[in-house]
């Protein structure tokens, strides 16, 4: 039991001491210990940290994506896991009123959707497709923060306009007569909702923005951002925690290689060891070329001091791998990803990092549709369905049904397993011993179970009817009789 009569009995010499004892049983972090004095004590709320930090992060984030081949890794990396190299698709499951899917409507949606995606149509300049739209709006918000799409439709086009987040009217702060106030050049109303967007115009004889702003309503804007913060108006760039470390990487590799560069050199200065040599009228043209297998007669009194960096030795590659220990972790990535460093691995330790790793790019996947793609096509299906760009049969897709072909969901890039045959027995073990389904099997593959049995229907229906089924069973017995 603690003598609280002996603790608070203290003179002044004891006094911190028997301060100390109380801070073990709290919160250290909370405390002003000497080693921490300097530690911040006070909370930046959101507006704060875009005000002071934001086109600082920008811009040092853009310089990294240049010239450093992890920040460029990373975002391909975003590319091939997140996106993929066929976009996402879109899979509709409209249904009857039975509850059963209404596959020709369906077929339809998805069918009119692909036409659209797959066609430089969808975009307002005409020369991106909407997959590669998705990869440049994820390489933009990654490296940026931010991007806005702006919708632009006509009665019988749809478009998509990317629009630069440098062109937001950053510096437009104030209150409105109305109530609504503009905050980094998004307007909102008082419970904080977005109303409309200040873009600066683009002027096309200029590299710089003109100073004219142009207010577009938040219903023809999609802003994806990752919200870290309650309230947070405007996203940060991905590297933003990382960037401090990545410079000092590349700092550090680049006084790497000049020192490296100088011990190539083999350098060396000639010393005069001996007083009584005057070497004043002539000490300018004193100099040896160094040869191959060669010996040079010094003047009398010189020797020659080597100069040898064995810069950088063994602690070059300890102290790269600390630090993009630190770059990965903070990217949510594997450092053997990001490095292409797989000379410490196992079985093991590659399968658990690259389920992690796969976790962590679902995540994304799924922030990517909720920010982008649904916004795109919940507005893609209404212009089309009023326009009746949708057929189906000799008809179209009647407008008033809307909410009905609403019912999608985009499937993304899924991965092969690491073993197969490992991976696979264990999933059928796992299926017959009834601790998993043979749908959670189809979803972990990035399948829609009903559309893999449909799609198996389908196909041994062609079977029987050509025959082939009979003949496939046929070959089946004679293996099995061997």
């Amino acid at each position: 039991m603690i003598d609280f009569k002996k603790i608070f009995n203290f003179n002044k010499k004891n006094k911190t001491q028997t301060k100390n004892i109380f801070v073990k049983n709290g919160y250290a972090a909370g405390t002003e210990q000497p080693y921490i004095i300097s530690w911040t004590r006070y909370k930046e709320s959101s507006d704060e940290i875009i005000d002071r930090y934001y086109q600082k992060l920008v811009a040092r984030s853009c310089e990294q994506c240049q010239n450093n081949p992890y920040a460029v890794k990373y975002l391909e990396l975003l590319n091939s896991n997140v996106i993929g190299p066929m976009g996402m698709k879109l899979q509709a499951k409209a249904r009857d009123t039975n509850g059963q899917l209404d596959i020709q409507a369906n077929e339809a949606l998805e069918s009119a959707w692909e036409h659209w995606q797959l066609s430089t149509d969808c975009d307002v300049t005409g020369r991106l497709n909407f997959p590669q739209m998705q990869r440049l709006i994820l390489q933009t918000v990654a490296r940026e923060g931010n991007i806005f799409i702006k919708i632009v439709s006509t009665p019988q086009k749809f478009y998509l306009q990317l629009i630069d987040p440098r062109r937001l009217d950053f510096t437009n702060n104030k209150k409105l007569p109305n109530g609504n106030f503009i905050r980094f050049g998004i307007e909102f109303n008082k419970y904080g909702k977005v109303i409309a967007y200040h873009i600066k115009n683009a002027d096309d004889t200029a590299l710089d923005m003109s100073t004219k702003t142009e207010r577009i309503p938040a219903s023809e804007i999609i802003h994806p951002y990752r919200m870290l913060y309650v309230g947070q108006k405007l996203g940060l760039p991905w590297f933003s925690s990382v960037l401090e470390k990545m410079y000092m990487l590349s700092g550090y590799e680049e006084a790497a290689v000049a020192n490296a560069r100088a011990g190539a050199c083999q350098m060396g200065f000639l010393r005069n060891t001996d007083p009584d040599v005057d070497t004043e009228s002539d000490k300018d043209d004193i100099h040896i070329d160094a040869q191959p297998a060669a010996f040079t007669e010094l003047p009398p009194g010189y020797v020659v001091d080597k100069f040898d960096p064995n810069y950088p030795s063994n602690e070059f590659d300890p102290f790269v791998k600390a630090n993009l220990r630190s770059v990965s972790a903070g990217l949510n990535v594997g450092y053997n990803t990001l490095g292409n460093d797989l000379t410490s691995v196992n079985y093991s330790s590659l399968r658990q990092g690259a389920l992690d790793e796969r976790d962590s790019w679902t995540c994304l996947q799924e922030w990517f549709k909720t920010e982008v793609m649904y916004p795109v096509y919940f507005p893609w299906l209404k212009h089309s369905l009023l326009a009746g760009k949708i057929q189906v049969g000799r008809g179209v897709l009647p407008a008033e049904k809307l909410e009905k072909y609403k019912n999608v969901s985009f499937r993304a890039r899924r991965w092969a397993w690491v073993d197969p045959v490992k991976d696979v027995s264990s999933a059928t073990a796992s299926v017959s011993n009834g601790f998993r389904s043979r749908s959670d099997v189809i979803r972990e593959q990035g399948r829609d179970p009903e559309e893999v049995w449909t799609e198996i229907a389908k196909e041994n229906e062609f079977l029987i009817k050509n025959g082939l089924a009979v003949e496939l069973m046929n070959i089946k017995d004679k293996k099995d009789e061997e």
